[in-house]
């Protein structure tokens, strides 16, 4: 069964399926995420912060992989290793 996190996000497994499990909070600013990914945990934001997020990401040189959760309404963003970002 999975749990609420009682804060930020985290993956969780359940019959051998990973599933990425987040507290939704619509008051955090972009700086909270970021620092919960310079931590190493992943987040899930409403889609309106998409943008914003991804270019504090760039200009923090933090590396993270995108995938919508909800189409439209939230996407999730998962630390990874370093790479190259798009100009």
């Amino acid at each position: 069964m999975l749990k609420i996190p009682v804060n930020g996000a985290e993956i969780q497994e359940v019959d051998g399926v990973e599933y990425l499990v987040a507290r939704l909070d619509k008051t955090l600013v972009c700086s909270d995420y970021v620092d919960e990914l310079r931590k190493g945990r992943p987040v899930v934001v409403p889609s309106s912060k998409r943008g914003h997020l991804t270019t504090q990401l760039k200009a923090g040189n933090i590396s993270t992989r995108q995938k919508s959760m909800v189409a439209g309404q939230w996407i999730a963003f998962i630390p990874c290793e370093a790479r190259e970002f798009k100009s």
